[in-house]
Parts: C-alpha cells; structure tokens; sequence
C-alpha cells in the first residue's frame, strides 16, 4: 500500500471512529506509520483528506460496478446484485459510525456536488445493466436510460444519508420488493411482445 492509500485509510477509520474535529493530523501521521512532516507533504490540512476519502469511495463505487457487469449471469441478477450491494453500503456508512452526521456535513461542505455525483454514478451503472438486459433479451426496454432515471427515483427512498436518516430505517427486503416489482414489468414487456408476435 502506497503511503498516500496509508494516509487515506488512517484518516477513514480516525474520523469514522473519532470524528473529523477530534481528530488530529499528527494522529493520522502515526496510524499510518510515517511522520506528521510527510503527512503535510501529500494532503496540506484535514479537508483535503475528507476529500481523498470521499473520492476513494467514489473509485471503490466504479470498481464494483466493473465487477458486477462482468459477471457470467443475466441483467435481472446483476441488477439485484448492483442494487444490494449499494443499499449496504450506503447502511453502513450511516449506522458504523457515531459521527456520520459530522463526517456527511464535512463531505458536503467540501464537496458540495457529491450526493449529485453518486446519483449520476448509479444512473449510469444501472443504465449499462439495463442495456444489457436488452442485449440478453431479458428486458424489453425502448429507453434504457430513461428507466433507469425512473428507476432511481422510486429507490431513492432506500438511499438516505446520515443527514436525513428516517425514523425507521427501510429494509433491504423491501428494496428488493421493488426491484423486482420494475424486472417483472421489463419482463413482462417483452413476454407481452412475444404474445404479440405470436399472435401475428
């Protein structure tokens, strides 16, 4: 590991243990086994190590995308994969820390587009399964990206973050209730075309 990736993920577990105010840069500096001077050498003061934290998450977020889509199994599963393995994620994030309202505050003070960034991210990695849905012929879908837009909308409800977590946390369950409900309408679209054109 890198001594920037040492630093970053110092900084992680300080802040998500800690907080970002509690915690210091000569703290960060000694987790990660170098000195505070070279700490400074790579990240100048505690915002930018918000920001490297938040952008790792970002990469961590494409790279499992890659690997969902590169997958040996149909679009109806990598959609319940991608989707799943965000909701945890996203759960995590906001119930394995003390300070997630301090740490969500910090990354959207720094990073002010970072909630419409993520968005876009599972706009775009759902609307590259849903064109591969279409490609299996899985999905009857005249405009992937569009359903995927729409899709996003209506589990938006399952995504919140620590600044606004509901009273009673959603479920996995229920957000696999509502995939499912969106793969059997993609499917039922083009059992009914197959009816269609049979009947022709």
């Amino acid at each position: 590991m890198s001594k920037p990736q040492r630093i970053i993920e110092a900084a992680r577990k300080r802040f998500r243990y800690y907080g970002i105010q509690k915690t210091t840069m000569q703290e960060i500096a000694q987790d990660a086994g170098i000195a505070v001077g070279t700490l400074y050498l790579y990240f100048s003061n505690k915002d930018e190590l918000v920001v490297a934290c938040a952008e790792e998450f970002v990469e961590h977020h494409r790279a499992e995308v890659e690997a969902i889509l590169a997958l040996r199994c149909p679009a109806d599963e990598k959609l319940r994969k991608y989707v799943a393995a965000r909701f945890r994620q996203a759960r995590d994030i906001r119930s394995n820390s003390r300070h997630a309202v301090e740490i969500a505050r910090a990354v959207l003070r720094v990073k002010p587009d970072r909630l419409e960034e993520e968005g876009l991210l599972m706009w775009d990695a759902i609307s590259k399964i849903l064109k591969l849905g279409v490609e299996q012929r899985v999905f009857t879908i005249a405009n992937p990206a569009d359903d995927a837009k729409i899709f996003l909308y209506s589990i938006a409800f399952f995504f919140p973050n620590a600044l606004n977590e509901p009273r009673v946390p959603p479920t996995e369950e229920e957000l696999l209730s509502v995939v499912n409900w969106f793969i059997g309408a993609w499917k039922g679209q083009r059992a009914a075309a197959k009816k269609r054109s049979r009947e022709l």
